[in-house]
């Protein structure tokens, strides 16, 4: 299985995880890092890089950050030559939970690329549904 780290600034990372769980019931394989402002840089590397550690079973790990270029991302993209991991920044809830159904059929490589489609295919314009909804589209 390949593990899912969620990488963020705050409380963020474990906000994500706490919804992903409340919604499937079951996040085995995701786990959440904070990265808090106050931490030394150095320090926040290090536990940044456990948390990858930990996650990998043996078929690597998709790192999911909030901000590309931001702190979290940076810190992943550091660590990127040292782990097998693929890294995608933008991460939104309906990318989490497509991780949860594919974490186990896919091979990480695969996977990413696939998170990487849905996220984007899964953000929408309310407007553009009501107006297509109601004949103005």
């Amino acid at each position: 299985m390949v593990g899912v780290v969620i990488c963020a600034h705050g409380n963020l990372a474990h906000e994500f995880l706490a919804a992903a769980k409340f919604i499937t019931g079951n996040a085995d394989g995701l786990s959440a890092v904070a990265v808090d402002h106050n931490v030394d840089p150095a320090e926040a590397r290090a536990i940044v890089k456990e948390a990858i550690r930990a996650a990998d079973e043996g078929n690597g790990v998709l790192v999911v950050t909030d901000l590309y270029g931001g702190t979290p991302s940076n810190i992943c993209i550091s660590l990127q030559d040292e782990l097998q991991m693929e890294i995608i920044a933008g991460v939104n809830l309906p990318m989490l939970l497509k991780a949860i159904a594919l974490q186990k059929n896919c091979d990480l490589h695969t996977m990413a690329r696939k998170l990487r489609d849905y996220g984007r295919e899964n953000i929408h314009l309310a407007s553009d549904f009501l107006n297509i909804k109601n004949g103005h589209g």
